[in-house]
């Protein structure tokens, strides 16, 4: 079954705009490093903040996360069925979602708020001092549990100040077996040109079948679905006349919409390097630098639904981090994000030619929710060792 056809992939949300605009910032001038992180995750904790803000902050928050104007009845329930939707547990696939707030002693918490995050995001609440030498380890515990260990710490030493009062976290977990598995017995070390330059070798692996394609002048993709099919990883390949860098210079939620709509069934065969990536990224700078600013202002931000307006809120930085390992039998992969709180084409006679699409050199891939439309994952990978 393919969900790619669905009408709410077309959909033009809230989610995706977000989704490409953060990706737009996160690659800017760093087209030859690798990039992965979960949209999804971002949000969601943002959210949650944002049900605390009021005022300028508030409307801040909601430009940035491209939701202003929406009616927020409408908007939360949509989280509600959205956060359902995407909780999946069945036979190879797996994808978890968890909130929490981790609040100061000190701070004051409005009732109101506490019990909205909690109906709306299913957020733990804990309270706990965030002075004490076991908060950061107790955060941090919560956050391999909730990545099966995949990412073992959010919260570093110096992260949790004296003026800390709340830590708020969103943590994703997702592990898919391809629908078709790649045969290991087929995998080659061959040649991958590193920020489409230096050749290296690594494993690539390779499978021939049917598969939803696309092809321009621009680039190759191809859609590699997950087992049950609602789930698939997107995978572009930018053509060699070109570059992974020009290739995200156009990539906006319009684009791929467009996109989406040419993935056309076909023969072909792909060869894929098995990678594994680990990212993380402090994210304030990025967030001003997109309308975000007074949200870390200490003199101008306002949390007033969040708790009284004394003392003051702010949010001190926002850290996100993510892995993903993708290999023979499927995907893993896992992305954590915390803010720290101070103060129409003819159809052919024939069927085309069978394609060949070999990733030898930097792409670009998305784990996308097809039913939902559903941005989970992004990746730029220039270096499938890592780093």
């Amino acid at each position: 079954m393919s969900w790619a056809g669905d009408s709410l992939v077309s959909s033009d949300t809230p989610t995706k705009r977000f989704s490409f605009k953060l990706l737009g910032e996160l690659t800017r001038g760093k087209e030859s490093s690798n990039t992965f992180f979960s949209p999804f995750s971002l949000m969601l904790c943002l959210l949650m903040l944002w049900e605390g803000a009021s005022g300028e902050t508030r409307d801040a928050m909601a430009g940035v996360l491209e939701f202003a104007g929406v009616d927020p009845e409408t908007w939360q329930g949509a989280v509600r069925r959205l956060k359902s939707a995407l909780t999946m547990n069945e036979p190879g696939l797996e994808l978890a979602v968890a909130n929490s707030l981790w609040c100061d002693d000190r701070l004051q918490a409005q009732s109101a708020f506490l019990a909205l995050v909690a109906e709306n995001y299913a957020a733990e609440v804990v309270r706990l001092s965030l002075q004490s030498p076991q908060a950061g380890a107790r955060i941090n515990g919560w956050v391999a549990e909730k990545t099966r260990g995949k990412i073992p710490k959010i919260v570093s030493e110096g992260d949790l100040g004296p003026l800390a009062l709340l830590v708020a976290v969103n943590a994703i977990y997702f592990k898919g077996s391809w629908d078709s598995p790649f045969e290991e017995r087929l995998t080659r070390v061959e040649p991958f040109l590193v920020s489409g330059r230096e050749p290296v070798r690594i494993p690539r692996m390779l499978r021939s079948g049917e598969f939803r394609y696309c092809e321009t002048r621009e680039f190759q993709a191809v859609r590699l679905p997950y087992r049950g099919g609602r789930v698939g990883m997107y995978v572009f390949l930018p053509a060699k006349k070109s570059s992974l860098a020009d290739f995200l210079g156009t990539i906006d939620a319009a684009q791929w919409d467009r996109w989406l709509s040419d993935f056309k069934e076909r023969e072909g065969t792909v060869g894929l390097p098995r990678f594994k990536l680990e990212y993380g990224v402090y994210l304030k700078s990025i967030l001003s630098r997109i309308g975000m600013g007074v949200v870390f202002d200490s003199v101008r931000a306002r949390f007033e639904r969040l708790a009284p307006p004394s003392p003051p809120l702010w949010v001190d930085e926002i850290i996100h981090r993510a892995l993903v390992e993708v290999n023979e039998e499927g995907t893993v992969a896992a992305a954590v994000t915390a803010t720290v709180t101070v103060g129409v084409a003819l159809h052919p006679v024939s069927p085309p030619p069978p394609f060949e699409m070999i990733v030898d050199r930097p792409f670009f891939f998305v784990i996308c929710d097809d039913l939902s439309g559903t941005v989970l994952f992004i990746g730029a990978v220039n270096d499938p060792r890592g780093g």
